[in-house]
């Protein structure tokens, strides 16, 4: 269930402060902290700035779809 949680607060879109984050960090363990900062550059980065071959892949994707 926490990764659960965790995994919800990543994906999670929305104008939060970081008050708010840090919230959801507050109830889990040590170890489930360290493995969420661990983390969390890695998928910020993911988010902001995809590889270009991960975009030609959602293209040719889509494409294949039509």
């Amino acid at each position: 269930m926490l990764m659960g949680e965790t995994f919800t607060f990543l994906k999670a879109v929305d104008n939060q402060n970081e008050g708010d984050k840090m919230k959801t960090t507050e109830n889990l363990s040590a170890d489930d902290v360290l493995f969420y900062h661990s983390l969390r550059a890695d998928l910020e980065t993911l988010a902001k700035k995809p590889k270009l071959q991960t975009i030609h892949y959602l293209l040719d994707y889509s494409r294949s779809l039509r």
